[in-house]
């Protein structure tokens, strides 16, 4: 068992000790009385009211004795003074989040720091150059280093696929497999006698060559992305347009702000930016809405971007992403139609989560604000399944093994799979079951 220390208590700094003390002891930091509160109603972890960034405090809360400190402020400048205090206090592991990629450069100025630095908004850029580049997806995320792909798929009306019981499309030479179904907000493991219904919401676990079959099951037949409005000229709307301009894409952008407008029409060659905002019915016509395939709502502002995301749709454009902080807009963004959303807490947690490699699992994501989690398993000597086959494991309900990477090829496991010494393992599974799931797999 690890101690680690997370400095903020924010929607990061809670998923992230909400997911971290079932195995580990953690402490955390925070000035917000009633952010400590909250998280000692559902949480088993040490929780200390001060300034991430006052020495006094993070010697109460013992930072010398931390194997692991997370800074996850919502203020870059004491994430990264709490990283150089834990950093000479000589904590091994050291992850800070920063919103400024220009401050990434601080990582330099220790030699041989153990700081990493983890910039928010690369982390949703990347996310939504993976949306795009699989437009039918509702989310898309990489496993296995980049081998296995998971595909957040919803379920319309005339899809092949649905009323029809989900083993009817396995076939021996498996390539991809069902690992969760989202239906009315909760998340469950589909079995082969489960029947997929209109608005379901399907996570499929494969290699990126299945999309063409999962294309024909579900009936999609979309176009390829050729232009994006981008709402917002923030750092992560100006990383994402210059991204995506530099895919050869066709991307304008809308800022309200004069200053950030100014600036990002200084810095990003190719792309046209229009000063107003993105709420404005005038300025998205403007800016060729209509005519364009994919809306990207990027501001700081959850209501904004829903509006535009929703002003969009109403001019006819079909593909929207939208930017949310607050969990609690995650059913209403389904509710009014808009399955394509990240949010950005969720987005960072999994980003360190994914740095951190602890207790043997090699990667763990996060899904529909922690109703579910994908993890990976790297199987030893010590992995309690080891030898026996899947069907005689006493495996706990709640969760299942989707794929097994074996000398660098998948295997989508059946009831006479056995794991072997070297095996990579991607689960799925629901929050129940997850400290089983580890007590059963992690060596």
């Amino acid at each position: 068992m690890r101690r680690i220390l997370i400095i903020g208590l924010g929607q990061v700094g809670n998923f992230l000790s909400k997911e971290l003390c079932h195995s580990h002891e953690v402490v955390a930091v925070e000035k917000d009385p009633e952010l400590i509160d909250k998280a000692k109603e559902t949480q088993d972890i040490l929780a200390i009211r001060g300034s991430g960034d006052d020495p006094v405090v993070l010697r109460q809360a013992e930072i010398e004795k931390a194997d692991i400190v997370l800074a996850v402020t919502k203020d870059d400048r004491t994430n990264i003074l709490a990283s150089f205090i834990a950093h000479a206090s000589g904590v091994k592991k050291i992850v800070a989040v920063i919103k400024n990629v220009k401050y990434a450069e601080y990582a330099e100025v220790i030699e041989n720091s153990n700081i990493s630095f983890v910039s928010s908004s690369s982390i949703i850029s990347e996310k939504i150059s993976a949306l795009i580049s699989v437009p039918f997806a509702g989310r898309v995320e990489f496993f296995a280093s980049g081998k296995i792909e998971l595909l957040k798929l919803r379920v319309d009306e005339g899809a092949p696929i649905i009323n029809q019981k989900l083993k009817n499309f396995i076939s021996g030479s498996r390539n991809w497999t069902f690992v969760g179904l989202q239906r009315d907000h909760t998340i469950t493991i589909p079995r082969g006698d489960t029947e997929l219904r209109a608005g379901d919401f399907i996570f499929a676990l494969g290699v990126p060559s299945a999309l063409e079959n999962l294309k024909r099951l579900f009936n999609f037949k979309i176009q390829k992305i050729h232009s994006v409005i981008i709402v917002g000229g923030g750092s992560v709307g100006c990383e994402i347009a210059s991204t995506l301009h530099g895919k050869g894409l066709s991307v304008k952008l809308i800022e309200s702000d004069h200053e950030k407008a100014r600036l990002a029409a200084e810095e990003l060659i190719g792309v046209m930016v229009f000063e107003g905002d993105g709420t404005d019915l005038e300025i998205l016509k403007e800016a060729g809405v209509e005519k364009s395939d994919y809306l990207l709502a990027l501001t700081g502002d959850d209501e904004n971007n829903v509006l535009s995301a929703l002003l969009a749709k109403n001019l006819g454009i079909d593909r929207c992403t939208v930017l949310y902080s607050n969990p609690d807009y995650v059913e209403v963004l389904q509710a009014i139609g808009i399955d394509r959303a990240i949010s950005v807490n969720m987005a960072v947690a999994n980003g360190i989560l994914k740095s951190l490699h602890l207790g043997g699992e090699a990667n763990i994501s996060l899904l529909y604000e922690g109703a579910g989690e994908i993890l990976e398993f790297d199987v030893s000597q010590n992995t309690k399944i080891l030898g026996t086959e899947l069907a005689n494991c006493k495996m706990p309900q709640g969760f299942v093994i989707g794929v097994c990477i074996r000398d660098g090829k998948p295997i989508f496991p059946s009831g006479d799979f056995v794991a072997q010494v070297g095996d990579r393992l991607v689960v799925f599974s629901l929050p129940a079951a997850v400290k089983k799931v580890e007590e059963m797999l992690v060596s």
